[in-house]
């Protein structure tokens, strides 16, 4: 198993903007693994502060600036991750003049090389909706903030990727190559309103299915209807034909697509698919896998394996760890693992960096990566391997 690789931190840079002519006053450097940060106060506005009022010390506004600083860092990072769910390669300097009043702050940026819309706007909410300490009212001061792209991405928080729906379906892209750097394989989540059909459609990669409720699978063929419940999987090989019907209540499931790619049509609300109206002879059918014919050994129970679905481009599993248990450091040297988290948390350590694991998680590991895994709490996923090989070794006595 494998998680999240660390995305850059941001570096802030604080100065407060006025037309005095006070000395420059020290720079404190803010403490951290990382991350570089200083603060200087050139002047004061006392022309903004009350003639009865006495004006902050220059103490008091480093005292305010150094705490913004370190309350502000690790939520520009969320803003970075909002950004990187549709691609990783963010990085640049974003300036942000704040003019700060008593109960609110107007924002601007002097400079932007992210030129990401995204993460400007979230940045620009998070600095006006910020507490500012009243030091810092009346006063105009500037935040450089520094992020730096990543070579991939590994994990993902999956409550932070946008919806995007055309009619009764809409799809989140989870993970592509824009958003991870591996073309191995795609991950989105569907929801269908009740009704809905995505329509009898080719697969025209690979398609593994599972669902988080129930469904109608159609196909032509050997399988004409076949239903499916919460925690059934489909798989459905290149070329299939397959239809998922909201026949009794709205759908959801998690699809993972091999090979991956970049998920244009996707990430405009439509899975990437042909439709099946002109066929000359009829396609295959969809394989259906219930949960109750899935195999378990150990901590795994296996849905997809070469020997269940006759092809070794995919493996699927559902794999479940107690509070405490560590999967030790490995590598898969020509799989990419994928993890689609249902349940429970944990510390992911890929090539050495420690990373936390979330219920609304998801993880791609590419081949030849060290990773290891310690549960924090009882954990369930979707584990999904390309080609399928890695899943064999829990089939071994532990």
């Amino acid at each position: 198993m494998t998680l999240w690789r660390r995305v850059g931190r941001a570096a802030a840079v604080v100065a407060l903007i006025a037309g005095c002519g006070h000395p420059e006053s020290p720079r404190p450097t803010q403490p951290g693994p990382g991350n570089a940060a200083s603060a200087a106060v050139e002047t004061s506005t006392l022309d903004r502060v009350p003639i009865d009022a006495q004006a902050p010390s220059q103490d008091e506004r480093l005292a305010a600036i150094q705490k913004a600083m370190n309350e502000l860092d690790e939520a520009a990072q969320v803003c970075w991750a909002a950004a990187a769910v549709e691609r990783f390669d963010i990085e640049g300097e974003i300036v942000a003049t704040i003019d700060i009043a008593p109960t609110s702050a107007q924002v601007t940026f002097a400079r932007d090389t992210a030129r990401n819309a995204k993460l400007s706007s979230c940045l620009a909410r998070l600095l006006s909706q910020y507490r500012w300490a009243p030091p810092l009212h009346g006063q105009a001061i500037q935040l450089p903030f520094k992020f730096r792209a990543p070579d991939g991405q590994n994990v993902i928080d999956r409550a932070l990727v946008p919806w995007n729906g055309q009619g009764k379906l809409a799809v989140a892209v989870l993970l592509d190559e824009h958003n991870t750097g591996n073309d191995s394989i795609s991950m989105f989540e569907l929801a269908l309103e009740a009704g809905g059909t995505t329509g009898l459609r080719y697969a025209d990669r690979a398609e593994l299915w599972y669902f988080l409720g129930p469904a109608t699978i159609q196909g032509v063929g050997g399988l004409k209807r076949a239903a499916v419940a919460a925690g059934d999987m489909m798989y459905a090989r290149a070329g299939v034909a397959r239809e998922v019907i909201a026949t009794t209540g709205p759908v959801h499931a998690m699809v993972a697509v091999v090979p991956g790619g970049r998920e244009g049509s996707a990430r405009a609300g439509a899975l990437p698919t042909r439709e099946a109206n002109s066929a000359r002879s009829a396609p295959p059918p969809p394989l259906v896998l219930p949960a109750a014919a899935a195999k378990t050994y150990s901590r795994v129970t296996i849905f997809a394996e070469p020997a269940t679905i006759k092809d070794k481009l995919v493996a699927a599993s559902l794999i479940e760890m107690g509070r405490g248990v560590t999967i030790p450091e490995h590598v898969h040297a020509g799989e990419t693992e994928a993890l689609y988290v249902l349940s429970g948390a944990g510390t992911m350590t890929i090539n050495g960096v420690a990373m936390a694991v979330t219920p609304t998680s998801v993880v791609q590991i590419p081949p030849n990566t060290k990773h290891s895994f310690t549960a924090a709490s009882d954990l369930r996923a979707v584990q999904i391997y390309t080609p399928a090989g890695p899943e064999q070794r829990f089939k071994a006595r532990p």
